[in-house]
């Protein structure tokens, strides 16, 4: 003898069919967004660590040198313009 399966189990089978691919395919999307935001986050921090660089590279004293006597013409004072400091 055969055994009958009610009517409403097929729209519920086909109802959980939709619902699996359907959250399958979120899964997929959000981890896509994931991956994308990770290169992202990873090319932001490779150029944050790229400008800490140039920063210490300009606040330099060797480059301050340089920018006050090419850019300012100023050079050391000679001793007649310094001034003591008593302490």
């Amino acid at each position: 003898m055969r055994k009958v399966f009610p009517l409403w189990t097929i729209p519920v089978l086909i109802l959980f069919a939709f619902a699996t691919v359907w959250l399958r395919l979120t899964v997929v999307q959000t981890t896509y967004e994931l991956n994308e935001a990770n290169k992202t986050l990873n090319n932001l921090k490779l150029e944050n660590e790229r400008l800490e660089l140039k920063v210490a590279q300009l606040r330099s004293p060797r480059h301050l040198e340089l920018l006050a006597k090419q850019k300012f013409k100023l050079n050391p004072p000679t001793p007649d313009r310094m001034i003591q400091m008593k302490e």
